[in-house]
């Protein structure tokens, strides 16, 4: 019971600590994780054992967690995905996750996914290849990289940044075509139209909203302060 109360009282703390830290760096205090806080520090050890083993920023997979599920293990999404990944059932078994449900399975599986698609922009800036990897964890590689094709179309614009491959997300739509005649053959984006372009480039500001404000908290690339 003392330790129980001891670790409550660490994190409201904590997040107390989180709001005036906000409020001095001219941020407005961010309900959504302000209400997350226990979330975050009941998930930390695993989001950070998979975030080292594969190479990756646990702050920035904590705010993918924020944005995607909440933190709620048992989540499930109007399209089927699954976990506090959300997950997509196809891309689960072809990650090895046999149960998107089991806490540990998600998260390893997501930090495995995550991972390959970082090695898809090696070229890319650190802050660009954030965002292009969690447009493509959102919309699918296949998408940014048929807009990565119009922007190698256009002279002079760089493929491996963000800002010219957001515009050309936007582009692919059934109102471009005659952009897409240009660039294949069909007429048609190899990985068909995407029409959800505007949730896909807001997703992505959302989730950099998110790590932005756990960098804020926690400055350390991969080291959370414990409760323990």
């Amino acid at each position: 019971m003392i330790r129980k109360r001891t670790v409550l009282l660490i994190i409201a703390t904590l997040m107390l600590i989180f709001l005036i830290s906000g409020i001095i760096n001219g941020f407005p205090p961010d309900v959504r994780l302000l209400a997350l806080t226990p979330k975050i520090f009941e998930y930390k050890g695993l989001v950070q054992k998979y975030a080292i083993k594969e190479s990756l920023d646990a702050r920035l997979v904590c705010a993918l967690i924020v944005q995607e599920s909440g933190f709620n293990e048992k989540a499930v999404s109007a399209v089927g995905a699954l976990g506090l990944t959300q997950l997509m059932p196809t891309t689960a078994e072809e990650l090895g996750v046999e149960d998107p449900f089991d806490v540990e399975q998600n998260i390893a599986g997501a930090s495995r996914y995550l991972r390959t698609l970082y090695h898809a922009f090696p070229e890319s800036p650190e802050e660009d290849q954030h965002r292009l990897v969690l447009a493509s964890y959102n919309g699918g590689l296949g998408r940014v990289r048929d807009a990565q094709a119009l922007v190698r179309h256009r002279k002079g614009a760089d493929p491996s940044l963000w800002g010219p491959v957001s515009i050309a997300l936007s582009q692919l739509t059934r109102q471009h075509t005659g952009l897409h005649k240009e660039v294949w053959g069909s007429g048609i984006p190899p990985h068909g139209y995407f029409e959800g372009s505007h949730e896909t480039l807001a997703y992505v500001n959302r989730v950099m909203h998110y790590y932005g404000r756990i960098c804020l908290y926690f400055p350390a690339r991969l080291t959370f302060v414990s409760v323990h």
